[in-house]
Order: structure tokens, then C-alpha cells, then sequence
């Protein structure tokens, strides 16, 4: 396919966007709660490093940053790192995290990557690497050609592949949505087939994770509702519906999910 038929194909599909503001709010205190990763035991980090994709005098971007984990992650070893996220919850608890460990080279931003112009923030070519780990800031054909446009150097790309989430899928399922968006495959083939039609050379990485998921009634309404919201709108009943569902799986006063995902990391250089 064209770049052209691609575009056409990879479309935004996200509908609600207050939607997903608010379930990225509502999920950004335990997000905020992670444990930091580490070079030691981050395979995302592992392979930024072992790539040489940074160095000390490296300006850095960090697409969907969330309470920027990884943006802390890199910042001793860069020069700067920018962090741009939808959530206005999720930057404001990275800010607060800079400010109590006086992180002075991190800049965070709340912001759309799907709107932002990279020409008035003069990000143009900025960056000498440019990620978007699971983050769903990249999820057209737009939002991803941002990320070579915006760098002079290395990208990287992670998306969950061959995904199931249970408790999301028997959500979607009461309210007659069979469509799943949180699995990427189809994004990581676009993507790929992007970078190979403008001539560059992609590479691969994988790893298998489960993540064992733990929700309090108000934290799983908040992500599973509004979920449901961003495919399209709901009426009363239904969202009654997905909360009595969401009540008869609590254990303990919490509501658990298994996801299962293969993590699938697409790097190039621009």
C-alpha cells in the first residue's frame, strides 16, 4: 500500500475525548504508585541502551509519558527529556514528582499528541530520540508519522500485540461492542509497512507480560466505563449494566483482571 492508502486505513477512531481524559484521571494515582523502571529491569530501557539510541547530550521525547516513569528513568542520562500526555492527572503528578526529587531537565506538558503541531512547538526535527511506549497517543497513521517528524534520530515504538483483557472484553460484550482497540496488531502493521514504503529498515522486539491488575470499585468504573465511552456513547442502562457486572466480580472489595499481552517494540532510525 501507498502512505496515502495507509492514511486512509489508520484513521483515529478514538470518539469521546473527554472519555479518555477521564479514564486516564482516573487511573493516574496508581499509575503514579509504579514502582520507577529500571535499566536493570526494564527491557524497553535495556534496548534503548544497548542500541546507543541516547547519550549525555541527547534532547528526548516521551509521547503518552503518563506520570513519566520513563522520562525519570532516562533523565541522569540525557541531556533533557520533554513528556507529553492527555492527562491533566497524570502530568500534574509528574510534575509534582520533579519537584520532590528536584529533577531539573524534565520538562512535562499536557497535551494531545493527536492535535499537537509540531511546528509551533518547534519540535520539528528536535529530538534525537523519540518514544511512545504503551501509550495510545499513537494510534493513526498521523499520530505515528509525528513521531520520525519530530526526530533526528532514533524512534521507538511499544504497543501490546495478541492481547486479552477479560473483565474489559465481558464489558464490551454487555453492551454489543465486539470491536478491540486494545490489542494493536493492525497498528504495528501499519506502522511497519509506513517505515518500509518511506525506505527505512525496522527492527523487532518482544516480550510476553501479565499484568495482574487490582481496582477499586471507583478506579475499575472509572476505566472500564469510560472505556466503553471512547468506542461510543452509552445510554443509563447500560452503564448500570457494566456496574452491576463490575460489582458481581468484586473479591475482597476489589476488582481484579488478568491481561495477558506480547509487548511489541518497532525501533528505527530516521
Amino acid at each position: 500500500m501507498s502512505i496515502e492508502e495507509i492514511e486512509e486505513k489508520w484513521i483515529l477512531k478514538r470518539n469521546n475525548k473527554q472519555a479518555s481524559v477521564d479514564m486516564w484521571n482516573s487511573m493516574a494515582n496508581s499509575f503514579g504508585e509504579h514502582t520507577m523502571p529500571t535499566f536493570k529491569e526494564s527491557r524497553f530501557l535495556q534496548l534503548l541502551e544497548q542500541n546507543q539510541m541516547f547519550d549525555g547530550n541527547s534532547l528526548v521525547l516521551d509521547v503518552g509519558c503518563g506520570t513519566g516513569s520513563y522520562a525519570f528513568a532516562l533523565s541522569d542520562r540525557c541531556k533533557k527529556v520533554v513528556g507529553v500526555d492527555l492527562s491533566p492527572r497524570m502530568i500534574e503528578i509528574a510534575k509534582e514528582k520533579s519537584r520532590k526529587e528536584n529533577v531539573s531537565n524534565i520538562e512535562f506538558y499536557c497535551a494531545d499528541w493527536h492535535e499537537i503541531n509540531l511546528r509551533q512547538e518547534g519540535f520539528e526535527k528536535k529530538f534525537d530520540l523519540v518514544f511512545a511506549h504503551m501509550t495510545p497517543a499513537v494510534q493513526s497513521a498521523d499520530t505515528f508519522l509525528k513521531l520520525s517528524q519530530a526526530c533526528q534520530g532514533w524512534c521507538a515504538l511499544s504497543k501490546p500485540s495478541h492481547r486479552t483483557d477479560p473483565v474489559c472484553d465481558e464489558v464490551k460484550r454487555l453492551v454489543g461492542i465486539s470491536e478491540r482497540r486494545e490489542s494493536s496488531d493492525k497498528d504495528i502493521l501499519y506502522a511497519f509497512e509506513l517505515l518500509w514504503t518511506q525506505g527505512f529498515f525496522p527492527r523487532f522486539d518482544y516480550e510476553q507480560q501479565c499484568w495482574k491488575m487490582k481496582k477499586t470499585p471507583e478506579e475499575a468504573y472509572g476505566l472500564y466505563v469510560n472505556r466503553v465511552k471512547t468506542y461510543r456513547g452509552i445510554s443509563h442502562e447500560e452503564e448500570q449494566k457494566i456496574i452491576h457486572y463490575l460489582k458481581s466480580v468484586e473479591k475482597d472489595g476489589f476488582v481484579y483482571e488478568n491481561v495477558d499481552t506480547m509487548i511489541t517494540t518497532l525501533y528505527w532510525h530516521v
